[in-house]
């Protein structure tokens, strides 16, 4: 299937295809994720993104867990997953590859671009459409309703199926921008200072400083840059940016 849908895809003309892999899925074995980035790599796309695999609290692995009692997800650890990313990516720049992101790869930096992640993660707005799904429009984040007869019911009626929305602060705007944006590996000073008027090396400080001391963050000039170590973990690392109240919540 996936060679097919990738052929079809050439085949017409796509400007642009990129391959997803995912580190640590169910039964993943070394072997098997060693000839999935070779697979990959053989097939050539513009881009490849590697995730580690994730168990979210309203998914369906999660709530088999807490019926069997069990306290871990039936997926690889995370030293795992960050070992088998690290070695997806080292794999990647053998064949040409360049590391844009803690997700991404891409063969030729010069012709492929990510607009949706780097306009999104900029503050543009983002139309969300399907169950559950997440928009962020004028300032506001919402998200659609989790279920799909309420999602239907609300489209039947003339409604946008919005479940609940939040319209952060300007300081939550900093912190969502900010973080986000660390995610690509470096970021400007001067950039968030014109546009939110505060200084990220100041109202960061503390964790700015902590997460240098752990070995993951240098501070050179303008930029605040994150390296390889501190990128294969960086979705742990940045909550500690977050608002003391966030720092524990749990999403759905």
């Amino acid at each position: 299937e996936i060679d097919r849908a990738y052929g079809y895809a050439r085949e017409v003309g796509f400007q642009q295809i990129n391959i997803d892999l995912i580190a640590g899925m169910l039964d993943e074995t070394e072997d098997n994720w060693k000839a999935c980035v070779a697979k990959a790599i053989e097939m050539a796309p513009d881009s490849i993104t590697v995730y580690q695999m994730e168990v979210p609290y309203n998914t369906t692995i999660y709530k088999r867990m807490k019926e069997e009692g069990k306290l871990a997800a039936p997926v690889a650890d995370w030293d795992t997953k960050r070992r088998w990313t690290d070695y997806a990516y080292n794999e990647l720049a053998k064949n040409g590859y360049t590391v844009t992101s803690a997700y991404t790869a891409v063969k030729d930096s010069s012709k492929v671009t990510f607009e949706y992640r780097d306009q999104l993660w900029a503050g543009a707005d983002l139309l969300s459409v399907g169950v559950a799904s997440f928009g962020h429009i004028g300032g506001t984040h919402y998200q659609n309703h989790h279920d799909f007869d309420p999602y239907v019911e609300q489209l039947g009626n003339g409604d946008l199926p919005v479940y609940r929305a939040l319209t952060p602060g300007d300081d939550e705007r900093l912190i969502r921008e900010f973080i986000l944006q660390l995610k690509l590996g470096s970021v400007s000073l001067q950039y968030f200072t014109d546009k939110f008027g505060t200084n990220p090396a100041e109202r960061f400080a503390e964790p700015l400083q902590r997460i240098a001391d752990w070995g993951f963050l240098t501070i050179e000039g303008d930029r605040v840059n994150i390296n390889r170590e501190g990128l294969l973990q960086v979705d742990r690392l940045l909550h500690e940016f977050f608002l003391p109240e966030h720092r524990n919540a749990r999403y759905a």
